[in-house]
């Protein structure tokens, strides 16, 4: 009985042993595999970095694209255990999108993990990105269809010189056409047209079908929309009531007021966001675009 004990104490022994040996081993690798991890994770960082960098360079001017292609190389450019290889820049001018492209390593137990990353990234205007802009809510119903972004309680608030580039005053200066207290469905909306009101609560009514508009229209008070078409820009300081029949193509803008009403969209109407309608109505009226570089997609080297 006695050796039976002392053959079993031994085998339990022999498998304690080899359990801790086993988990000793583990033990060992989790260091080594977590820093290989880390490893590869920094050098996707610094991949991340190169392409910001290399946007802040197309943005200032300090990177030309010659003959849709540009490469940056970078000798002993290091950060930290890392170092960025390159940064390449390809155009296509049939979508108007451009390809950067970054190279990086980064070192870990005598070891160069490498990675690229690469991201497509276009000018878009800043603010002319939504088919419908609104600082309150905006309501849609009935059969309603809106093509585009709709983005409603702008935060900051719409503004008007930051999108046109120039103030109220000096857009109702260089209008084309002004109406005061326009009647029902008036003819002649081309260009840059400027609607005003006597008296607060004024509103632009339109309801025929057969009513068509073109380029820039500021509407100082509200506007209740049951037919008609307009392409290019609407901007509207008061509220906006649209039920009917009737087609949009270019972007609206609506500040709701001081109470940043909401814009309601009923009946069959169709919105679309168009951006040659936009960009013509800026280049008709001699105005500027404001652009910025935006990344579309994203893709990594795994």
């Amino acid at each position: 009985m006695g050796k039976l004990l002392i053959v079993a104490i031994f085998i339990a022994a022999a498998v304690i042993t080899v359990i801790l040996l086993s988990v000793q081993d583990k033990t060992e690798e989790v260091p080594e595999l977590s820093s290989s991890n880390i490893a590869e994770l920094q050098a996707k960082a610094l991949c991340h970095e190169a392409i910001v960098y290399g946007m802040r360079n197309l943005n200032d001017g300090t990177v030309v694209l010659s003959s849709g292609e540009n490469t940056q190389t970078y000798a002993n450019f290091e950060i930290m255990d890392g170092t960025i290889d390159s940064i390449q820049f390809m155009s296509n001018t049939t979508n108007d999108t451009i390809e950067i492209i970054s190279y990086a390593g980064y070192q870990s137990a005598g070891e160069t993990i490498q990675h690229k990353s690469s991201a497509l990234v276009c000018w878009i205007p800043t603010h002319a990105q939504g088919a419908m802009y609104a600082n309150g809510d905006i309501v849609v119903g009935g059969s309603a269809d809106i093509t585009g972004d709709l983005i409603e309680n702008c935060d900051p608030p719409l503004d008007f010189e930051d999108f046109f580039g120039i103030t109220k005053a000096e857009m109702d200066a260089i209008a084309d056409n002004h109406f005061e207290d326009p009647p029902n469905n008036p003819a002649g909306f081309e260009d840059i047209t400027w609607v005003s009101f006597a008296n607060e609560g004024g509103s632009l009514t339109v309801s025929t079908a057969d009513w068509t508009g073109s380029g820039i229209l500021i509407i100082d008070g509200d506007a209740h929309f049951s037919g008609g078409s307009f392409d290019g820009i609407m901007w509207i300081t008061g509220e906006l009531f649209i039920n009917g029949n009737n087609g949009f193509n270019g972007a609206i803008y609506c500040e709701g007021g001081i109470n940043y009403e909401d814009v309601t969209v009923l009946g069959d109407c169709q919105i679309t966001y168009d951006w040659g309608a936009i960009l013509a109505a800026f280049n008709d009226a001699s105005l500027v675009l404001e652009y910025e570089l935006k990344i579309i997609s994203w893709f990594e080297d795994e």
